[in-house]
């Protein structure tokens, strides 16, 4: 019997490390091509120190891309190392896109849900209708 797993992106921002679901990725590459209106500099993670990678999401069809400091591989882990955000510090956060925890080599990491991240700071930016 094989043991389900989770396919996650570790990426930094700034100080910190993070992962969040593969699946939700269309690809990683650099910045530098990237149209300004594209890019999400800073978000709920933080802003970070270099502007060279990013990790590109498609959101109704168009592409943004999440500025990092460093995409640092892929893991498999087990579903049961994922676990739900404690109802405390869900309550103290601003950012839905926070999804729970996930411990990667027993070291506990934010899971992000990247496209609500995207789409949490694309909203924000976005001028008030008239």
């Amino acid at each position: 019997m094989s043991e389900e797993v989770a396919q996650l992106i570790l990426f930094q921002v700034a100080t910190s490390v993070f992962a969040a679901a593969v699946r939700d990725v269309v690809r990683i590459g650099t910045v530098r091509e990237v149209a300004a209106g594209e890019l999400v500099l800073d978000s709920a993670l933080g802003t970070p120190f270099a502007r060279e990678r990013g990790i590109v999401v498609a959101l109704g069809g168009i592409e943004r891309t999440l500025v990092v400091d460093r995409v640092l591989g892929t893991r498999n882990v087990p579903l049961e190392a994922i676990q739900p955000l404690p109802a405390f510090a869900a309550a103290c956060i601003r950012s839905g896109a926070l999804a729970g925890l996930v411990l990667v080599d027993e070291v506990p990491m934010p899971l992000v849900d990247i496209p609500t991240l995207v789409r949490e700071r694309v909203d924000r930016a976005a001028p008030p209708p008239t």
